[in-house]
């Protein structure tokens, strides 16, 4: 993980989201010291549709931080064709050092739990 748009950082944050995510609390939720605020987004037309989720996460104390993450889907047609998905992530505020070594910090400590 060397930056904020790298495949790799994107695999550690979905990693990061399917262990720590509540099932059954799904729009706010904490861990390892980290707030996470979930939101989703739908439009439905004739021809198209789309989703957008948006997560954010902030860590507070010493050196605080947020962070958002974006996942679009885009379709089209009656069966729902793919025509377009994208994710982007941006530091909100804080230290991009201290964001990047806690997605490091929790990559560890998930790996170290498999």
């Amino acid at each position: 993980m060397k930056s904020f748009s790298d495949t790799s950082f994107f695999l550690v944050l979905e990693r990061i989201l399917s262990k720590d995510r509540p099932k059954e609390a799904p729009g706010r939720w904490t861990a390892a010291g980290v707030t996470w605020q979930y939101s989703r987004h739908n439009f439905e037309a004739k021809d198209y549709g789309f989703t957008m989720e948006i997560y954010e996460a902030t860590a507070a104390g010493r050196n605080p931080w947020s962070f958002l993450y974006i996942k679009e889907h885009w379709w089209a047609g009656r069966h729902g064709d793919n025509i377009r998905s994208s994710h982007w992530a941006k530091p909100l505020n804080g230290n991009r050092a201290n964001i990047m070594a806690w997605f490091k910090e929790r990559q560890r400590e998930i790996e170290g739990t498999l």
